[in-house]
């Protein structure tokens, strides 16, 4: 009895499409993982101290990069599929403290208030629809329409 060994070049055309299940799953729990991970950071605690005890305005600092690294690595149709996140400040986010040290400290309180959690609820919710198994644009296979002519 033989045994067919598929070669890579060869492979199922589903392979791609996992692929993209795992990075979005991926993504989005960075996404989870980093807004709960700085909603820890801040829990019960006003802005001057955050950002007075270093380990904690690192952390906080880091999840936020993880937020936009994977915000701009997110697909373009898993974005749709969350209209509520405003994915646009994401992707326009410099957290460089040029500038005064006030202006940083105020951008990136209002990120943490703002942006954080309304992300952490349109992914949230994204990934129960998910779960359930529930229709969304970046699960629909994606076919190019050819036009007749």
């Amino acid at each position: 009895m033989s045994h067919r060994i598929s070669r890579p070049d060869t492979a199922p055309a589903r392979r791609p499409h996992h692929s993209a299940q795992v990075l979005r799953g991926a993504l989005l729990g960075n996404l989870q993982d980093a807004a709960e991970a700085i909603g820890r950071c801040v829990a019960s605690r006003d802005g001057e101290t955050v950002f007075a005890q270093p380990a904690l305005r690192e952390e906080m600092m880091a999840s936020l990069e993880v937020m936009r690294e994977s915000v701009l690595a997110l697909p373009d149709a898993d974005k749709a599929d969350m209209p509520d996140v405003p994915w646009a400040r994401w992707e326009a986010l410099h957290f460089s403290h040029s500038g005064p040290a006030r202006e940083w400290r105020n951008q990136v309180l209002s990120v943490i208030q703002e942006l954080v959690p309304t992300t952490l609820q349109g992914v949230s919710r994204y990934r129960r629809l998910m779960d359930d198994g529930q229709d969304t644009e970046a699960s629909r296979p994606h076919t190019a329409v050819r036009k007749a002519s």
